[in-house]
């Protein structure tokens, strides 16, 4: 049994061994993410270097940074889920027991799992359409729209991934 590093010592908790596999897919979309918002910085920075300091604005540089960020979201949440940084509401779990907490955090997970698979199902049936009819975005990039809209069904199946691996844990390392 290995402890989950990411939290503070008097908060460890232990993680399945399909958690800390899938802990390696879920870091390597953070560390996209990570390269993205470089990215994003970089093209900004371009882009106002461009129109202040020589005058000449760049015209692609929101679309852009709109696809970007989209793809920044998707591929980090999967670890923002494993980290347990996302947001919740622990209004009642605050005073719960321990029986209760895992309850709850079962049924999170669960309900990740449902929402992240009606979005991975919308973002096949999306990608697909965009590259069946050759769908280009409206912009001034013209990219090929399943490209970016591919980075949401990436992102939604590493989180469903993730909720499950953490389902793993709850059922195994920390049943009650």
């Amino acid at each position: 049994m290995k402890l989950d590093q990411d939290t503070d010592a008097s908060e460890a908790l232990p993680v399945s061994g399909v958690e800390r596999w899938v802990r390696l897919l879920t870091l390597a979309g953070a560390g996209v993410a990570a390269l993205l918002v470089l990215t994003v910085f970089g093209v900004v920075t371009y882009s106002v270097f461009m129109r202040y300091v020589l005058g000449t604005p760049v015209t692609f540089s929101d679309e852009l940074n709109g696809f970007v960020v989209v793809a920044m979201v998707a591929l980090g949440a999967g670890e923002v889920l494993l980290r347990n940084e996302h947001f919740g509401v622990d209004l009642l779990t605050e005073r719960a027991g321990p029986r209760a907490k895992w309850f709850v955090e079962l049924w999170g997970m669960v309900g990740v799992i449902l929402v992240a698979s009606a979005v991975l199902y919308s973002a096949i049936l999306m990608v697909q359409f965009s590259y069946d009819f050759g769908i280009y975005s409206d912009g001034y990039l013209g990219v090929q729209m399943w490209i970016p809209q591919g980075f949401l069904l990436i992102g939604m199946a590493i989180l469903i991934l993730a909720a499950l691996a953490r389902i793993v844990t709850l059922l195994t390392v920390r049943r009650l």
